[in-house]
């Protein structure tokens, strides 16, 4: 277990991540997870529209505030809303926070539990390859559903949108990497191809999935180098609730080894306000929100279980 602001350092790291006002308190969140792990590790703010009051509180954690404006021209633009910045922004992290060997995103509606996971996220990515967990777990319910209809998966139907017929029929059973949390390298290749990808994708559609789904096109379909992380790298709590171990006071896989979930990603709008009940290792269970803030109670052990 990785004690509170003890996190090892990493030279030439900087964590970034992004938020509106809406999605403050999500952010704050992020903010002070990081900051639980580590007091001296750059973290980089995208301001998607932050209000002055939550620029100064984000600041005061020491981290770099940068107002990115829109990377890429594409077709009706000046009709998107700020936020959407959060998706071009991300393929051009390396000019809007310039100077650092090693750039890890984690979005503001994930944080970080373990600050194993951001040493392997960039042991893996030091190497030139993307870093990056697929949405693959032996304890995600998607895996354990009907198949779709004709199989026309959430996959399918994004790679059809954004490239075409082929490319779906050809890549849309390959697993989703999600770009929530990744890391890369500063002179990675990746960089150059994502830019010139999600280009070509906003010329053809503007939808939520457009920088994710052009960075799965560059690593399976143009073999950009990538390296597959475990799910509890990325953990996506609408698709499986973790378990939690009293005795370590930590959110951890629900299955054995049950390895500590390194971060946790709550993605879609039920994750960021839901009361999950949790099996304990100990046999018993607990209810809570999976927020960061809701959560420290539990695991600094001041909250009892139910048996």
């Amino acid at each position: 277990m990785t004690l509170p602001g003890d996190g090892p350092p990493i030279p030439g790291l900087i964590i970034v991540t992004g938020a509106d006002s809406g999605y403050f308190p999500l952010l704050s969140d992020t903010v002070a997870s990081v900051r639980g792990l580590s007091h001296t590790v750059p973290i980089g703010v995208l301001d998607l529209g932050l209000a002055p009051e939550q620029r100064a509180t984000i600041e005061a954690e020491r981290a770099v505030i940068v107002r990115p404006g829109w990377d890429v021209e594409f077709p009706g633009r000046d009709r998107m809303p700020e936020t959407f910045k959060a998706q071009v922004a991300r393929p051009f992290l390396p000019r809007h926070f310039p100077g650092y060997d090693l750039y890890l995103w984690i979005d503001a509606d994930a944080w970080l539990q373990d600050w194993r996971a951001i040493t392997l996220y960039c042991a893996a990515a030091s190497r030139g390859s993307l870093a990056i967990a697929p949405e693959i777990d032996r304890a995600y319910k998607r895996h354990y559903k009907r198949p779709k209809f004709l199989g026309l998966s959430l996959q399918w139907k994004l790679y059809r949108e954004a490239f075409g017929w082929r490319a779906a029929d050809r890549l849309g059973r390959n697993p989703m990497l999600n770009c929530g949390v990744f890391a890369l390298r500063a002179d990675a290749p990746h960089w150059e191809a994502w830019r010139r990808l999600i280009a070509q994708v906003l010329r053809r559609t503007r939808f939520f999935y457009a920088e994710q789904i052009a960075l799965n096109y560059g690593v399976f379909a143009e073999d950009l180098p990538v390296e597959l992380l475990p799910a509890y790298c990325n953990w996506l709590a609408g698709d499986a609730a973790p378990g939690f171990d009293p005795e370590r006071g930590l959110f951890v896989e629900p299955y054995m080894p049950h390895e500590p979930i390194g971060v946790m990603h709550l993605a879609g709008p039920e994750q960021k306000t839901q009361v999950f009940r949790l099996d304990t290792l100990d046999g018993g269970t607990v209810e809570t929100s999976l927020r960061y803030s809701a959560t420290r109670a539990l695991c600094s052990g001041s909250l009892s279980l139910t048996a």
